[in-house]
Formats: structure tokens, sequence, C-alpha cells
């Protein structure tokens, strides 16, 4: 269910010139027969998708999970904190594995989880605007990946805007409709949210994407500067978990594995 102060921010961002124009760009590319929604088809051979994987959780005997999560160090993946939760309990490691770049169902590499990072500000429940604000996690892999990483960064909140304006800003996940093949938005659009620590996007919102970065072109370089958390998936408007909440933590963590 999405919060009313949610629906509050798409009401405002709906409103705005700049998003009635590409509502409208939106309306043409679904009546030509393009599903916007899931994004087109991405290239794994191409960085930085090539650094983007499933994120599979073993629950239990007969139930399995999966979100997206992105390479941001040679064993390290960042992904949606909520995905490794089975009700209110941390999954055991060894339930977690990341598959990266995976293309019909074949990855390029993988590895099991050896220990999972989780805010220390997120608690499991039901989704708002708040736990979206901490929704992260950082998978520490057993085995080093060979792809190259995504590297991350913060951008102030006023830029959110001008970046989407320049369509510089792209989303790849793997969602429930085509979870084999990764799916790519580009002109993702972003605009500011409640505070720093989350902000609004309109990409990728269907079951799966859950942890897909939000990758943005800065000075000819591609960043992670969110990660999608939850939203609506009939709006295509979801709230982003800022890597303002977790760049420190990553480079820390670059710096001793």
């Amino acid at each position: 269910m999405i919060r009313t102060h949610f629906k509050v921010f798409v009401l405002a961002i709906l409103l705005s010139p700049h998003a009635v124009v590409n509502a409208q760009a939106d309306d043409a590319k679904q009546s030509s027969g393009a599903d916007y929604h899931y994004g087109e088809i991405a290239n794994t051979s191409k960085w930085p998708i090539s650094a983007v994987g499933t994120v599979t959780v073993t629950l239990n005997f007969s139930n399995r999970r999966f979100c997206t999560g992105t390479l941001v160090g040679q064993k390290l993946v960042l992904t949606a904190a909520h995905c490794l939760f089975n009700s209110k309990q941390l999954v055991q490691p060894g339930n977690v594995k990341f598959l990266e770049a995976l293309n019909k169902g074949v990855p390029a590499a993988y590895s099991v989880a050896e220990r999972l990072i989780v805010s220390n500000e997120f608690t499991p429940g039901p989704w708002n605007q708040e736990l979206a604000a901490n929704d992260w996690a950082v998978i520490v892999l057993k085995d080093a990946l060979p792809m190259k990483p995504v590297p991350v960064k913060t951008i102030a909140r006023e830029q959110l805007r001008t970046i989407s304006q320049a369509g510089s800003v792209m989303q790849v996940g793997y969602g429930i409709e085509r979870r084999y093949l990764p799916s790519v938005v580009r002109d993702c659009r972003v605009n500011e949210g409640p505070d720093d620590r989350a902000f609004i996007y309109r990409c990728l919102t269907n079951q799966g994407y859950s942890g897909a970065p939000i990758i943005a072109d800065i000075d000819g370089a591609p960043f992670v500067i969110g990660i999608g958390s939850g939203g609506s998936k009939t709006e295509r408007i979801g709230m982003a978990c800022s890597a303002q909440q977790f760049q420190k933590t990553i480079a820390a963590l670059n710096q001793s594995e």
C-alpha cells in the first residue's frame, strides 16, 4: 500500500510541467506498442549493466525470493535491505546468492554470501517512507567477482532535477515479468524526496526491482546515486534510498576487503 505522504509527492511530480511533457512521451511509447514500464532488454556485456544481477534468497525449503543487486566492489553487492529478511528475521548468508549479469538464466559469474551488512536504522515491516530511506544492505561475497564494479556517489537534492532533465539517469534491474533478462529504462526521471535520505524516481517499480540501481552519468562516468526500495506499480513511481545512506560504508568495506 502506498502511504498518503508518498501519494502527495507523486501528485506534486505529476503536476509539474516537466512531468507532463514526459508523461505525454510515455503515452506515445505505450500507444506504439513499446512496454515502457518494463523498459527494454539490457545488454549484459556492456558496463555498467554487466555489474547488475539477481540476488536470490532462500527463505525455506520451498520458497525463494529474488531482488536486484549491483556489484560495488569485487566482493560487495548493494541491494535493498528488505530483500534479506524472512518476516522480521535476517536470513543466513549461506541462503543468499548473487548471479551477476544474468542473461537468459545464465550468469556471467556468481557467488554465495559470506556475511550480510544491513543499515543500523532499518526495521523490517510494512513499506513506508522511513523504511525506504534506510532500505539498503551490502552483501559481502565469499568469492571476488571479475566484473568491473560501479562506483557510488552522493549528489545534492537540488541536482536531481537537473540530471533528470538532462536525460542522464537510467535504472537497470530484474523484474518478475522478465526475471531471467535485465530490463533498463534510460532517461529515468528523478526528483527530490522528503529529505536527503531518499528521492522519488519514475523508472522500474515492479516486483523484483527492489535494490535496482539508479545510475547517473556524471562528468562522463556512471555512478550509483540510489537504489529502488518500493512504490506504485500502476503509477510507475517509486522511492529510492539515496547513496548518502550507504556511500561511506561501501568505501570502508572496499578498503578492508
